[in-house]
């Protein structure tokens, strides 16, 4: 799963991918971002019509575009890899609506004793992560398009596993990139790219329960923190 992400820098971002920022892009969004969660309006990699990488601005939170509202976009922030291409919410985007979420981390919360420990986790090799996202534009609403858009996830590797059972799928080099965004890429070579990251691909580490409330978004998320007690998975270093 995938409940809080990273976007330190939305223009480094979409340079380590080879996209460029759209023209109209909301200011906003090239702000550092440490604390994103459901519903924030997001940088998401797609394919534009002339099959360039573009970044956009996409609401986290997938609305189908059949929805009569847009009330239950904070229940589908993620979706299952192993259903997506057959559930009536995800399987058209499945086909024909793939983009890439770029992130520098994610957050996790493991039960410990009476409490949830966030914790971070990013790419060992300290380049940045792209989730494979599926996204739709719903058009119900008063104020024109809207567009939105959710984060696969798969069964964690053994490494995770003891922070979340799941994981956001993460397109781990620029091949796999390209495979996901490409339309004319076979149904089974999309299966393939829906599982967890090779093992001793990824560094975990506690990081302050400061993360916990939305509105605290700043670089000191990332510092690090020492709980009475955590789990110990098998870890990195971010240092």
């Amino acid at each position: 799963m995938c409940g809080r992400f990273v976007q330190k820098d939305l223009k480094d971002l979409a340079d380590a991918f080879d996209a460029r920022l759209r023209h109209d892009l909301p200011p906003r969004m090239l702000d550092p971002r440490f604390n994103i969660a459901p519903t924030a309006e997001i940088g998401v990699i797609g394919l534009d019509r002339a099959g360039i990488r573009t970044v956009t601005s996409m609401r986290w939170g997938l609305v189908p575009s059949w929805a009569n509202d847009a009330t239950g976009a904070a229940r589908m922030i993620n979706a299952r890899s192993e259903s997506a291409a057959e559930k009536p919410s995800f399987r058209d985007a499945w086909q024909k609506r793939r983009a890439v979420i770029p992130a520098d981390g994610f957050y996790e919360w493991p039960q410990t004793g009476d409490r949830k420990q966030p914790w971070y986790i990013a790419r060992g090799d300290g380049h940045p992560m792209g989730f494979a996202a599926l996204w739709d534009i719903w058009r119900g609403g008063e104020d024109g398009p809207l567009f939105t858009c959710c984060i696969l996830t798969a069964p964690a590797n053994d490494e995770l596993g003891c922070i979340h059972k799941r994981t956001p799928v993460m397109l781990m080099d620029a091949a796999a990139v390209d495979s996901w965004l490409s339309p004319n890429t076979p149904e089974i070579v999309r299966h393939g790219l829906m599982r967890a990251p090779a093992a001793g691909a990824l560094v975990l580490r506690p990081v302050t329960p400061l993360v916990n409330t939305v509105r605290n978004d700043n670089a000191d998320l990332l510092a690090p923190y020492e709980p009475d007690a955590a789990p110990a998975p098998a870890m990195g270093s971010l240092l």
